[in-house]
This record gives structure tokens, C-alpha cells and sequence, in this order.
């Protein structure tokens, strides 16, 4: 049975924390199918890529950084999951309880009931510069100089390429 406890950081935050009997600790309010997978991913160390989002409507936060790589773990009493790219022996904390997809190279590991990323188009813009734009629910998002960079991203915000590189 995972142990429920909370600690408070010197700043005064208060986070609850589930503690398994691996000892790993994850956010209290993680859904217990992703735990179940970042535990699985720890000790595998498969390359995963993470889509952080909104728990609760499954909307994707789109980010770009810091989403690829293997999960680990931190050391000290509280021992939280990490993701570690390759090359690296450590890594940021995860965001476990933030987590609204999870794919490996090749397949999508877990998704969010309600996944989703919004309505992406690729457009020509005004700029001379950067005339490639990401349009996202209707607002710009990025933009680029060359139209094959701007659909690689288009693909890579959609979830249907795995990396940018």
C-alpha cells in the first residue's frame, strides 16, 4: 500500500506525496496508470517523450523543452521521478501530476482521456524574416524561416513526430 504524506519546503509550499514501496514518491493526485508507467519507464530507462497539460481538461501545455529523455529517479528522502536526457546523469523533477501523454519512439504510452493540443495550422505570414507561421487556436504560436522547419515542429507540437532533431 503507498504511504500518503506531505512535506513543507522552506518556501512554505506544502506538496502531498504518495511514497511506493519501490520508494519512489509521486505527486499524491497522479493518476495511478501513469505512476504505474513511470515506474515501469524507470526501470526499463526507455527513451520517453512527456506532454505536461492541464489534469483536468487534458489540454496540452505545448511545451518543447525538457520533455525527452529516460526516467530516473533523485536521491534523498523524498526520491522523486526525473527526466534525464541521454548523456546526462540528472535531471528536472517531473511534473507527474501534470502529466497528459507519455510516448515512446514509436507509440503513444498513455494519453489523457481528453488529449488534446488545439487546432494547429501552418500559415504564410507577413514577416520577411520569419514568414512560416504556427498558428495554434487561432493565434500565432512560432514562426520560421523555412516552410520544411515549420511543418517539422507543426508535427512535433501535434505529437506525430517524436523529436525536433
Amino acid at each position: 500500500m503507498n504511504q500518503i504524506f506531505e512535506h513543507t519546503f522552506s518556501t512554505g509550499h506544502c506538496i502531498h506525496y504518495q511514497r511506493l514501496l519501490s520508494g519512489t514518491c509521486y505527486h499524491a493526485d497522479t493518476p495511478e496508470p501513469v505512476v504505474e508507467l513511470l515506474e515501469q519507464l524507470r526501470h526499463s530507462r526507455r527513451k520517453v517523450r512527456l506532454y505536461y497539460g492541464d489534469p483536468t481538461t487534458g489540454q496540452s501545455w505545448l511545451d518543447e523543452h525538457d520533455v525527452i529523455g529516460w526516467i530516473g529517479r533523485s536521491t534523498g528522502t523524498i526520491k522523486v521521478p526525473l527526466l534525464i536526457e541521454p548523456g546526462d546523469i540528472g535531471g528536472p523533477a517531473l511534473l507527474d501530476q501534470c502529466i497528459v501523454r507519455i510516448d515512446s519512439p514509436r507509440q503513444v504510452l498513455y494519453q489523457h482521456d481528453e488529449f488534446r493540443v488545439g487546432t494547429v495550422e501552418l500559415v504564410r505570414g507577413e514577416l520577411k524574416r520569419l514568414p512560416w507561421e504556427i498558428w495554434i487556436d487561432g493565434s500565432v504560436h512560432a514562426r520560421f524561416k523555412v516552410k520544411t522547419e515549420a511543418r517539422q515542429y507543426q508535427d512535433f507540437i501535434q505529437g506525430k513526430r517524436f523529436a525536433l532533431i
